[in-house]
């Protein structure tokens, strides 16, 4: 049985925090064809969330087109949650952008109504979060507040701190991905992930990077991870899986019932 958080989070038909294991596949095309091609693609592989990284877009400094293909977007993902993110450089993200584009784009797309889910990273800062925090209300969107480290595992009660900091930031799902470098770092992410249910009342999303981690991405629910991602045509994060495969193995584990 897995571990669950005590909060669930509502988002359209979806439970985060529930008692399974949620899956999504990140679309990361160049261009709006390709974006709506990819999105028919993974509607039929039945992910629970999609997600769309932005900052993989050629046009990401185009206001307009930005929000005309979240609108196309929408049109074909239908009642599928979709989390909107606009990754920050220093966290992996494909652009460098200044705050005020990052606002931008942001506050366009979610007045069109159509993001379900925002991701933002906690190194933006107490300020910027609270403008995105006042944009998300207003718009009934869900926010993930977010760190990554594609380095290192840093020590557990770092990663514990940035899990609490990101419940006492104001978000309604915490969101942490670091680079392992052998398997002790695997155990510790775990580890933090089982420890995590004790320190926050939200939604936990918890991963283990590249190949050395990918069993995170399969067993994480069963320590309080509430959403994995997996691959649609080509993945956004070193270590992801075949959405196939992940749903295989969340079935045996009782994750995804």
């Amino acid at each position: 049985m897995r571990l669950q958080s005590r909060k669930k989070v509502m988002v359209k038909n979806k439970v985060f925090g529930g008692d399974r294991v949620l899956t999504c596949i990140p679309l990361v095309a160049r261009d709006e064809e390709v974006l709506l091609s990819q999105a028919r693609e993974i509607c039929e592989l039945k992910p629970d969330i999609i997600e769309w990284r932005v900052d993989y877009f050629k046009n990401v400094s185009n206001v307009k087109s930005i929000v005309e293909g979240l609108m196309d977007l929408s049109g074909i993902i239908g009642d599928m949650p979709l989390i909107f993110t606009l990754r920050h450089h220093n966290e992996g993200g494909q652009v460098i952008l200044t705050q005020c584009k990052r606002l931008e784009i942001i506050n366009e797309s979610i007045n069109t109504g159509h993001v379900d889910i925002l991701d933002v990273e906690m190194l933006n800062g107490v300020d910027f979060i609270n403008k995105v925090k006042s944009l998300i209300i207003e718009n009934n969107t869900k926010l993930i507040l977010s760190y990554h480290n594609f380095n290192e595992t840093p020590d557990e009660e770092f990663m514990l701190d940035m899990i609490k900091k990101g419940e006492d930031l104001g978000a309604d799902i915490v969101k942490i991905a670091v680079m392992p470098k052998n398997y002790g770092d695997v155990l510790k992410l775990l580890n933090v992930t089982y420890r995590s249910r004790d320190v926050i009342n939200i939604p936990l999303i918890s991963v283990s990077m590249g190949d050395i981690g990918m069993v995170t991405r399969m067993v994480g629910g069963l320590f309080g991870s509430d959403m994995t991602y997996a691959v649609g045509k080509k993945p956004s994060a070193p270590g992801q899986i075949p959405i196939g495969d992940i749903n295989a193995v969340l079935d045996i584990l009782g994750c995804k019932l």
